[in-house]
């Protein structure tokens, strides 16, 4: 694809509104569209985050487009100048003062479109995916499908630190704090490895070496601190803390393919099956609220299956991406 055509696919997200909500929202609204948009174009993935950065920059949030006429509004606007329909004439100091700027911002959203100044990184895994992303001093961490992360490259010799949505492994090097931030509560460390699950208003911390400090997102500042084997969760405004029993840790399953559940309701373990298979299960409502304990290897589709549905006296059919569960 030639450098032009590269600009053009750039330039067609930043002036796309709905793009422009979602990057605006934190990733919320046309979510599942723009999730969808970025796995069916994985080559494209340094053009989107190269978009996301630019729309993150701007300080115009009035507008959802960024035409050049819009921007002249937004422009005069700020600085107190009008401008109607039909083009009224401005004073000149004025004119030259709202030009400055606007060749100031036109100057910005050139080095921004083709440098890239701005040094959000965002990534994203879609469903029946997983991905390592090694940061800046080492460290790593491993998200499991459908998860988000975002952290900033050039800034991390000064801050560690990461914004998670989703469920992911971090095996952190030794230095300054390491923060990883999520909607419900934060995890602080120096050098360690650990499970963060962030899915569907679910908290759960699990520590694999060193130390883990978590937080609550609002409330109380009190902190729990993990050592390895420990698991905290997040139920009813309170922070749970769950020692690790002598021979009898709390392990991060996941990492190595097995999810594990434990007197959960079974429309939480069809969401995972969804989540890790990329499929669509069909069940009658009366099923969602048995409670299954067990657990799934993520590999063959039919096993995964057969362990589920089993305990509970139900069947499957397979039909593609469709799978229907029944009596």
């Amino acid at each position: 694809m030639s450098n032009r055509d590269l600009h053009k696919f750039q330039h067609d997200l930043i002036v796309n509104e709905s793009f422009i909500r979602w990057v605006k929202s934190e990733f919320q609204e046309d979510d599942d569209y723009w999730s969808d948009y970025i796995d069916e174009n994985p080559d494209h993935e340094a053009d989107i985050n190269a978009a996301i950065r630019f729309v993150l920059s701007m300080s115009f949030k009035e507008n959802s487009s960024i035409d050049k006429n819009k921007l002249w509004d937004r422009i005069a606007a700020s600085t107190g100048t009008t401008q109607n329909t039909r083009g009224k004439v401005i004073n000149l100091k004025s004119f030259k003062y709202v030009a400055a700027i606007f060749a100031a911002a036109c100057l910005l959203f050139i080095l921004i479109f083709k440098f890239g100044i701005s040094d959000t990184k965002h990534i994203n895994t879609g469903v029946a995916q997983e991905r390592t992303e090694k940061l800046p001093d080492g460290s790593s961490v491993k998200l499991d499908a459908d998860t988000k992360i975002s952290y900033h490259p050039e800034k991390w010799s000064q801050e560690r630190k990461i914004t998670l949505n989703g469920l992911a492994f971090f095996e952190v090097t030794k230095g300054q704090k390491f923060v990883v931030e999520t909607t419900l509560g934060s995890v602080k460390v120096l050098g360690t490895s650990f499970s963060v699950d962030t899915r569907d208003s679910h908290f759960e911390v699990i520590c694999k070496t060193g130390k883990v400090a978590v937080m609550k997102k609002n409330g109380t500042p009190d902190e729990v601190m993990l050592t390895p084997g420990d698991k905290v969760t997040l139920s009813e405004g309170n922070l749970n803390l769950f020692k690790a029993e002598t021979g009898k840790p709390n392990e991060i399953l996941w990492i190595n393919g097995m999810y594990t559940f434990d007197n959960q309701p079974l429309s939480e373990v069809v969401k995972e099956l969804e989540r890790q298979y990329d499929i669509k299960v069909k069940i009658a409502d009366e099923f969602l609220s048995l409670s299954y304990t067990g657990f799934f290897r993520k590999g063959d589709l039919n096993d995964a299956l057969y362990s589920v549905t089993w305990p509970l006296d139900l069947k499957y059919n397979i039909d593609g991406k469709k799978v229907t569960i029944t009596k």
